[in-house]
């Protein structure tokens, strides 16, 4: 409560002193110039002016593709269950839902590191469980329960004698192939590769995955983004987006400084 207290106050002051460059800036040409550029700025960004909650809005900020954030069009998700298509996009390490052509959710996935990358293709759904461990990859014990290695490969390593084998969790697991490609629940971070080939999903998106799809949902895992991609225009945005958005934080912070020296040195 007192941090939210603070930053309204640390708002109000800022309003302020922003509200007295008008008043300010004719007599500092620093300033002005600053004021200048900011408004040249904006009327730059209004170019690119999507409604707040449109994909386009989310692909052309949030330094897209590289952010763990999540969109989510309720609506669409609403008509999804039994009706809805997952693209998985490699280069981008991002996940999309697809309802009626229109993109539903789009998340950050962490798929397979090099040597065990994820495959590419076409595939469907072919199994879901809530509660699933890999038989596979996972973490070795010896006989007195110690983790020998993290990191181990059934298929590979010997269990020690005495010791075992426990596989890694993969909750709301949604295979893909026959020899334990899949997606589920699992550490991701944004534009990373981190599995041994599966599809790691946040959590939240994951859990809306499992909620609407099926058992035969048409899941595609594709190196490049998509022909058919609704926002080409938005994500070229969305890098000039950026950099105008970084600037025009600079330059705030930069009026702000002028206008309280400008401010101070009246006082005195």
């Amino acid at each position: 409560m007192k941090n939210g207290y603070k930053r309204l106050i640390g708002c109000a002051a800022a309003l302020i002193v922003m509200q007295s460059v008008i008043s300010c800036s004719s007599q500092n040409p620093q300033l002005a110039a600053a004021k200048s550029e900011l408004v040249q700025i904006q009327q730059k960004q209004a170019r690119y002016n999507y409604p707040p909650d449109s994909y386009e809005y989310f692909v052309s900020h949030n330094q897209y593709p590289v952010t763990i954030k999540i969109y989510k069009n309720r609506a669409l998700l609403n008509r999804a269950p039994g009706n809805c298509k997952v693209v998985i996009c490699l280069e981008q390490q991002r996940g999309r839902l697809y309802v009626d052509g229109q993109v539903a959710a789009d998340w950050p996935v962490s798929t397979g590191i090099p040597g065990r990358e994820t495959p590419t293709g076409n595939f469907a759904v072919r199994e879901k469980k809530e509660s699933y461990a890999s038989n596979r990859y996972g973490k070795m014990y010896n006989a007195e329960g110690k983790c020998i290695d993290s990191d181990a490969d059934a298929f590979k390593d010997s269990v020690p004698e005495g010791g075992h084998f426990e596989g890694s969790p993969m909750p709301l697991w949604q295979r893909l192939t026959g020899d334990g490609v899949g997606m589920h629940i699992g550490k991701v971070r944004a534009g990373r590769r981190l599995s041994h080939g599966c599809i790691r999903t946040p959590g939240d998106m994951a859990r809306e995955l499992y909620r609407v799809t099926r058992v035969g949902t048409r899941v595609s895992v594709i190196k490049n983004i998509e022909p058919n991609y609704p926002a080409r225009e938005a994500l070229a945005a969305g890098k000039e987006q950026n950099a105008l958005e970084r600037r025009a934080r600079e330059l705030q912070q930069k009026i702000y400084d002028l206008t309280v020296q400008q401010l101070t040195a009246e006082d005195d």
